[in-house]
Parts: structure tokens; C-alpha cells; sequence
């Protein structure tokens, strides 16, 4: 009994991700990849929670993508991977990936919560994996 539970959990998972979020997972991949603030800011809630090495705080739409700018500005990505994606236990969804720049990598992390029609980043963290 407990492994369909265990199944049936996973398959509502899966189909959430096939139904609602193909679209805006790969586009959001996409801009991590290529260093586009402007692109992945499309996906951010009015106010969004950011953590960028040492620095954290809510922040506005915009000052968040100025924010991530400059991060990525200082910090040329080279690749960024999806590591794991799931369903938390009010419906959000979340990434971990690791990102990894010319000096450094970094865990990366995003929190997307249902906004009218769609999902928006309501977290956003971008932590060293080197210290």
C-alpha cells in the first residue's frame, strides 16, 4: 500500500511538471544559461526573495533583475544544469541546478508559485559551492 501511495505521489508530480511547467522550466534554464537577467526576469513575481552569495533581501521585480544582472555580469556563466525538480507540499514548484562561471560555481535554486494563469519565481538563490 505504501508504495502506491509512494507512485501515485510521483505521478502527480511528473504530471504537474508535463501539464503546467515544460514551457517555463526550459525558458527559465535557458536564460540561467546564457546570463540573461532581462530573460529571466520575465518569470519574476512582483517581489521576489533573492539570495546572491552574502547578499539576501526581497526585492521589487526590478531590483531584482538588476541584481541578477550584475551577478551575472561578474560572474560569466559557462554552463548550468538541471539537477532536480519538484513539487513542494502547496503545490510551488522548485529547480536546484548547478550553475557554474569562469571562477566559481554555484547551487542555484528557484521557487515558482501559481500567479493567475501562470507560475512565477517568488525565490531565487544563487549560493558558492567553494566555500
Amino acid at each position: 500500500m505504501k508504495k502506491v501511495i509512494v507512485l501515485v505521489a510521483l505521478l502527480f508530480t511528473v504530471s504537474v511538471y508535463a501539464v503546467v511547467f515544460p514551457g517555463v522550466a526550459e525558458n527559465i534554464a535557458a536564460a540561467i544559461k546564457l546570463g540573461n537577467s532581462k530573460e529571466l526576469a520575465k518569470y519574476f513575481a512582483p517581489n521576489v526573495e533573492l539570495v546572491i552569495g552574502d547578499k539576501s533581501g526581497t526585492y521589487s521585480k526590478a531590483q531584482a533583475e538588476m541584481m541578477v544582472k550584475d551577478f551575472f555580469a561578474k560572474n560569466a556563466v559557462k554552463d548550468y544544469k538541471v539537477m532536480h525538480q519538484g513539487t513542494s507540499q502547496d503545490n510551488s514548484l522548485y529547480t536546484i541546478g548547478d550553475l557554474t562561471t569562469a571562477t566559481k560555481s554555484y547551487r542555484t535554486y528557484y521557487l515558482l508559485r501559481k500567479n493567475g494563469d501562470s507560475y512565477l519565481i517568488h525565490q531565487l538563490r544563487f549560493e558558492d559551492q567553494d566555500e
